[in-house]
């Protein structure tokens, strides 16, 4: 979340000059260049955005040039030529809008559905987009059918509900520590039985994943028993539930 707030601050402060041309994108990302992999495209887009607007405007002295123009062409006996050059730019003018209208739609909509994902990405239980956040997982192991891919899809989950977990104790959101313990414990789960399936079918990766697992789970139990004592007793339940099915995890990996 917070790195999403800064990309918009940064859009906020330097949209102006990127379009005016007073700054450009490589300036900009050098001033910010640890969220340059996700600013990047939001000031590409920004810039392309206002180049598109900039050629839509008509330029100054259009309307009056045209009049005098058509003016003199009717005095001198040259009306029907001038009707057919004001209907060539109304043509043009007509094609860009109507080719650069939906550019400008479907423009906006890939920007509102990266923030989109990018907001469900970071968030925790509780949080709007959460549920978006599951269904995006759901989906990428759908899509997924290396075995390989898939265990470290399992393993990349399981350290995210460890870190959802520690976030939560963090934030004071007590009440859904029973039910990111469940979470915790599915994964876990599933991420053994990944592990798993590569050792019985002799595949490599079986290895890695089970060190990275392992160091998961060590982490979360060291984290959470250090945030215990400094956590009020409506927290203890839900933190003893995912030290302890952690430290079934780790059982079940020696």
């Amino acid at each position: 979340m917070k790195k999403a707030r800064l990309i918009e601050q940064v859009i906020d402060t330097h949209a102006s000059h990127l379009i005016v041309g007073e700054e450009t994108v490589d300036s900009i990302i050098h001033m910010h260049p640890q969220i340059e992999a996700e600013l990047r495209a939001e000031l590409e887009a920004l810039k392309w955005l206002g180049s598109v607007k900039t050629s839509l405007e008509p330029r100054p002295g259009f309307i009056a040039a045209s009049s005098n123009r058509l003016v003199k062409q009717l005095a001198s006996n040259q009306a029907s030529v001038a009707w057919e050059q004001i209907s060539d730019r109304v043509t043009v003018r007509q094609l860009l809008l109507k080719f650069a209208v939906p550019l400008i739609i479907i423009t906006i909509l890939v920007l509102f559905i990266n923030s989109l994902i990018l907001t469900a990405r970071l968030s925790i239980p509780g949080d709007p987009f959460y549920s978006i956040k599951l269904l995006s997982e759901g989906i990428h192991l759908a899509v997924t059918r290396d075995p390989i891919d898939k265990a470290a899809l399992y393993t990349d989950f399981s350290r995210e509900r460890t870190t959802e977990f520690v976030e939560l104790v963090l934030n004071g959101k007590y009440e859904e520590l029973p039910a990111a313990s469940a979470r915790l414990e599915n994964e876990i789960i599933a991420a053994l039985h990944s592990i798993n399936y590569l050792k019985n079918r002799g595949l490599p990766g079986e290895l890695s994943e089970t060190l990275e697992l392992k160091e998961t789970l060590v982490n979360e139990i060291s984290m959470l028993s250090a945030l215990k004592g400094s956590s009020p007793p409506a927290a203890y339940n839900g933190m003893d539930l995912a030290i302890q099915v952690s430290q079934e995890g780790l059982r079940a990996l020696r």
